[in-house]
């Protein structure tokens, strides 16, 4: 079986995705991954750090956000949060992931000082924060444009952008599980603006849903379109929807599950100019992560502190240390080397 020698239209997209035979799919994404990134299996020691599950919106697809008082409901502060990453400092964290809800508290006084807290404990500490949703109500919020928005986040530290709130990026879905968020058009033009800033951003895809598989080759063509023309985002990761504690998910006759290995082979193939596809381990378990990285994957993640958007809705809890993963990635002949979300992937690609 050869690789594939030219680039896949949405037809051959969906004819993969629907019809292909899936032990074709699996060696096909495999030798592609082979041929363009190698057997290196990137991960990270990444603290997560949610301000507030306080929110603006109410997704349907949401298992995260709270409303003033209620039980599950809480705020940090930057102090707080300084002090949980000075707690944890010592399990080697490469990356702090800050992502939360849409909250007027949350401001750009209180990114500033937060950021400005993380870069005093190290300097090296890569910062990873919000994504293009939390931007826009930035921006919004302040009466400035998301250039400056961008401008004085940088100034602080940011680093790059983590990949949520994509869901999919067709508005007639999108409008049934997510109807509060900015459009798929506006989502990716954030990404834009990041990427001409010189800041490099992951991007994610939610599925197993109420998406048909015309509605995943429509997001995935539409994240290569933005590819060939800013070549900013670092990696690709396929989400599953986890069903516990949202809206969506109690409509359980009107979801359609997914085959998880085949949404990331397709994807793989795909998009053959996004390098790195991640396979997010608390989202389907650390057997199929693994599994995962023979369909095309080349990313297992994080060992991943005080992670709660994922838990919240039903993800793994196991407690990952760095030797676990390395076991794991080993154990299928694979190479493994922590990195965090700001790592120049050119250093691989020259020796490969």
């Amino acid at each position: 079986m050869t690789l594939l020698k030219e680039r896949l239209t949405a037809e051959d997209g969906l004819y993969l995705l629907t019809k292909e035979d899936l032990h074709v799919v699996q060696e096909l994404a495999n030798q592609k991954r082979k041929a363009r990134v190698g057997d290196i299996v990137y991960y990270a020691s990444t603290m997560h750090i949610n301000p507030t599950n306080l929110c603006e919106l109410n997704c349907p697809l949401c298992s995260f956000y709270a409303k003033p008082g209620w039980k599950k409901a809480w705020f940090l502060t930057p102090e707080e949060i300084e002090a949980k990453i000075r707690e944890n400092l010592h399990k080697g964290l490469t990356e702090i992931h800050v992502v939360g809800g849409l909250w007027r508290d949350c401001d750009l006084d209180y990114y500033k000082e937060l950021f400005t807290r993380i870069k005093s404990i190290d300097q090296n500490l890569h910062i990873k924060a919000l994504t293009p949703v939390e931007y826009d109500f930035l921006a919004k919020l302040h009466d400035i444009s998301v250039e400056e928005v961008f401008d004085r986040m940088m100034s602080w530290g940011l680093g790059s952008l983590p990949g949520g709130g994509a869901e999919i990026l067709t508005e007639e879905i999108r409008k049934k599980i997510a109807p509060g968020k900015i459009t798929s058009d506006r989502y990716l033009e954030i990404h834009k603006i990041a990427h001409r800033k010189g800041l490099r951003s992951n991007i994610t895809m939610l599925f197993g849903h109420i998406e048909e598989p015309e509605d995943i080759i429509t997001h995935l063509m539409k994240v290569r379109e933005v590819q060939d023309e800013t070549g900013g985002f670092q990696t690709f990761i396929p989400l599953k929807f986890h069903v516990e504690n949202n809206t969506l998910g109690k409509r359980q006759d009107r979801l359609k599950p997914k085959d998880v290995r085949r949404i990331y082979a397709v994807s793989r193939l795909m998009l053959d100019n996004v390098r790195n596809i991640k396979v997010l381990w608390n989202y389907v378990g650390l057997d199929e992560a693994k599994e995962i990285l023979e369909w095309g994957a080349n990313d297992i993640a994080a060992t991943t502190l005080d992670e709660k958007i994922i838990k919240m809705a039903g993800g793994t809890t196991l407690q990952m240390t760095d030797e676990l993963l390395e076991n794991t990635i080993s154990s299928i002949g694979r190479i493994p080397k922590k990195i965090h979300s700001g790592y120049d992937y050119c250093k691989d690609d020259c020796l490969s």
